[in-house]
This record gives structure tokens, sequence and C-alpha cells, in this order.
């Protein structure tokens, strides 16, 4: 169940240290550590609860990338819309005009200072925020 770094042959040294990879216990599948063996001067990944070790098949056990590209899910916001947790707006949309009372935070009708409902149901606001 372990899994470490692949090993590039490629000559490229880079693809070595792209991703750490953790380690998992064959006994218990808790997380394996990192650990000294001072007697014999070699890296160990050892289990905090049955304490099974195993040698360590690279040197790396952590590495600081300081110059990193934003992933792939950055800036994804299409299940916004359906989120019950995030508030409707304060500010319509459309006019920019305040939807809820400054006292104690009610949202009003939904009406714009023009007449128009826009907020008469959540399909218009989610389709506004994503």
């Amino acid at each position: 169940m372990s899994s470490s770094p692949a090993s590039s042959t490629g000559g490229d040294s880079k693809s070595n240290t792209d991703q750490i990879h953790f380690k998992f216990c064959r006994e218990c599948s808790n997380l394996l550590y990192p650990k000294e063996d001072r007697v014999n001067n070699r890296l160990l990944f050892t289990c905090r609860t049955c304490h099974v070790a195993e040698p360590a098949t690279s040197p790396c056990v952590y590495q600081n990338v300081l110059n990193h590209q934003v992933g792939d899910t950055a800036g994804v916001t299409q299940d916004v819309g359906s989120d019950p947790t995030v508030g409707y707006p304060e500010f319509c949309l459309h006019c920019g005009e305040e939807l809820a009372c400054s006292q104690c935070g009610m949202l009003s009708s939904g009406s714009c200072a023009d007449g128009s409902l826009h907020y008469e149901d959540d399909e218009f606001l989610s389709s506004d925020l994503t």
C-alpha cells in the first residue's frame, strides 16, 4: 500500500521532485512518518500506532515549492449558486440598489427602484453569481 516518488531514468531532474506521496502502514493503514535511525544512520518510515518501520525509498520527506503555479480548481465557482451557506447579495446585480435592511439585515421584497422583480426565485440569482 505504500507509494514513493518515481525515480527518473531519463535524466530529467525536475520530475524526480514533482510530487511527494504519502506512505501508509501495511498493518493498520495509518500514515507512516519519517524517523531517523541514528544507529544505522538511515531514514525510516514508522507507524505511530503499531510501530511498524520500513526503510525510506527516497531521502526527500518535505518539499517547499516557492514558484508554484495555480492549480486547475482555482476560481471554479460552478456550485456557488446552489450552496445554501452563501447569502443573498446586499445590492441588486442589475441596478445597484440596496436589497437588505441596514439595521436587521432582512431582505426586501426583491424589487428594484424601477419596480421590476429581480429576485423572485433563486434561479435568476444563481445564474448571475456563477
